[in-house]
Formats: C-alpha cells, sequence, structure tokens
C-alpha cells in the first residue's frame, strides 16, 4: 500500500511530557493529510523542534487540545497517525516557530 501526500504540512506548538515525570518540554508537531492507494486518508504528525537531550521512553504529546501517547527509541520518535477521531481546528493556530 503506497500513500501519497495530499495537503501542505501545518506546525503546531506542542509540549512532551515524559510519562511518570513532570518533566515538560517544548516542540513542534508537524501533521499532513495521506491517502492510501486505496483512498483512505490518514492524518500523519512528527514531531520537531524537541531537545536533543531526551530521554528514551514514553512520553504524552499535547497540542491542539489533544493528547496522544507516543515513544522515543534509539532517540528517535515512533511512527504517529492519528485516529480518525481526532479533529484539528487549524484555522485556530498561529504560526510555530
Amino acid at each position: 500500500m503506497t500513500a501519497t501526500a495530499a495537503e501542505e504540512t501545518v506546525r503546531i506548538p506542542a509540549v512532551l511530557r515524559a510519562v511518570g515525570t513532570m518533566m515538560f518540554v517544548d516542540c513542534v508537531v508537524e501533521t499532513w493529510k495521506q491517502f492510501s492507494s486505496y483512498g483512505k486518508a490518514y492524518t500523519r504528525c512528527r514531531i520537531a523542534n524537541d531537545p536533543p537531550h531526551l530521554p528514551d521512553g514514553p512520553y504524552i504529546l499535547e497540542f491542539a487540545g489533544q493528547f496522544i501517547r507516543t515513544n522515543r527509541v534509539d532517540g528517535r520518535w515512533e511512527l504517529v497517525f492519528l485516529a480518525p477521531n481526532i479533529s484539528i481546528d487549524t484555522s485556530l493556530i498561529g504560526s510555530a516557530a
């Protein structure tokens, strides 16, 4: 199954919290829509502008009123697809630096 990009990338200010700690760090979430070869739409996202020193482990990513679990493994974030029921109103989001 091959996916193709459908829209431009949207950058959203976000906060990462290491699970089980009080460590909070700012980052940016980049989101975009992709369509599978079967026509099903997916919202993909990736974490950007995160501090390079973060330890591996489970994290909660908060952005645009959403809370999503993710993991950092070997210094990289796991691939994240947003659940179909998550809707992000990007018209209310300012630009992220």
